[in-house]
């Protein structure tokens, strides 16, 4: 019964099947009333306006009724049409969020002076259009016929300058990433595989994605 109060629409249902009701109960009362009154012939002038004033009253309810009951149906379908575009629109947007823009990759690249400040640049920007917590850019490098893949770059990333991070073809996931020559996203990191230091403490990430980057099929 409580939940019939908090819905509005089946409250209004209800409530016009309780006004019918009073109408044909009203009807009934006028049709009665010549015969409680006892006149002979069963009507009398001075019933005109007892007939027409609440005849007129009853259609001017209904009509109101059969229209409020109609706009309730119209705005329920307009809430739901607005709802189903304000979830495409939200759909649209996350998606948006999704695709890198390279025209902002671009215009953050134009300042830089050499090739660590192209990598830097690029990655920054990367990692802020995805709301990225850190990020790395590991490049191909070749000796003696070996090839791996060095760290070259990092965003929010704790290792200094002297310390050298590398990984062969099919090494670790960097290394199996670059030889499949795939994407690998994860997002059940597990708890300290990778840490994440600010100012104001560390923290664990929760997803991983890792990306080759490819001249045709050259990684």
């Amino acid at each position: 019964m409580i939940d019939l109060f908090k819905d509005r629409y089946k409250l209004s249902l209800l409530m016009a099947f309780f006004f019918l009701i009073g109408i044909m109960a009203s009807l009934y009362q006028i049709y009665r009333l010549p015969h409680n009154l006892m006149l002979a012939d069963g009507y009398h002038p001075a019933m005109f306006s007892v007939y027409v004033v609440p005849g007129i009253t009853f259609l001017i309810g209904v009509f109101t009724v059969w229209t409020a009951l109609n706009y309730k149906n119209e705005v329920i379908v307009y809430r739901d049409k607005q709802t189903q575009s304000d979830n495409a629109s939200r759909d649209t947007d996350e998606a948006n969020r999704s695709v890198i823009s390279l025209e902002s990759v671009t215009e953050s690249l134009k300042h830089a002076q050499n090739e660590k400040d192209i990598i830097q640049s690029g990655l920054h920007a990367i990692c802020k259009q995805l709301e990225a917590g850190q990020g790395a850019v590991y490049m191909l490098q070749e000796e003696d016929g070996k090839r791996k893949f060095e760290l070259k770059s990092g965003y929010a990333f704790t290792v200094s300058e002297s310390n050298v991070i590398s990984y062969e073809f099919g090494e670790g996931l960097i290394g199996q990433a670059a030889a499949a020559g795939k994407t690998f996203y994860i997002d059940d990191v597990p708890q300290g595989y990778v840490k994440i230091i600010s100012g104001l403490g560390s923290a664990s990430p929760r997803f991983l994605l890792i990306v080759t980057i490819k001249d045709q099929d050259r990684v």
